[in-house]
């Protein structure tokens, strides 16, 4: 059996979420703030060591690396954001690809969902953030020419 869990990359600050949710921005601020919705519902959940991490420092991702082989984790399922060519949260994928010296295996999952506010907002329908148009066939080309690289990897599923 080989486990390959899903890698969320959410966990660095980007311009857009800086833009979308305020300034620092990342999925932390949404683990702080949790609340129990239910009795004996822990949360917020703090990591261990407080360590809030952050996914753009290539030392973060090596140290996520290790621990995971030391476990088992045959490989992570990296998502991977493209919006007719703007990237969202692409820097752990690319970190990997420009360190073939981190033993880990991986694939990718194309998140190819628009981002809208659904999850916050308040006041009526939500609000598209950023959409794809499928129908650009040269955006299929300069999609598949982005991704060969991580394909021709051989740490790649």
């Amino acid at each position: 059996m080989k486990i390959i869990p899903f890698y969320l990359p959410q966990f660095h600050t980007i311009p857009e979420n800086d833009k979308w949710w305020g300034k620092g921005f990342t999925e932390w601020v949404n683990v702080k703030n949790a609340k129990p919705l239910f009795d004996g519902h822990n949360q917020p959940r703090v990591p261990f060591n407080r360590n809030y991490y952050d996914l753009s420092d290539v030392e973060t991702l090596k140290w996520q690396c290790n621990i995971a082989r030391k476990y088992g984790i045959y490989g992570f399922c990296m998502y991977h954001y493209w919006f007719n060519g703007h990237l969202l949260l692409e820097k752990p994928m690319e970190m990997l690809l420009a360190h073939p010296e981190i033993d880990i295996n991986y694939c990718i999952s194309w998140a190819n969902h628009d981002w809208n506010d659904a999850w916050k907002a308040q006041d009526g329908a939500p609000k598209t953030l950023i959409a794809h148009d499928f129908d650009d066939e040269q955006d299929w080309v300069n999609h598949f020419n982005y991704m060969l690289p991580f394909f021709k990897d051989s740490r790649y599923i």
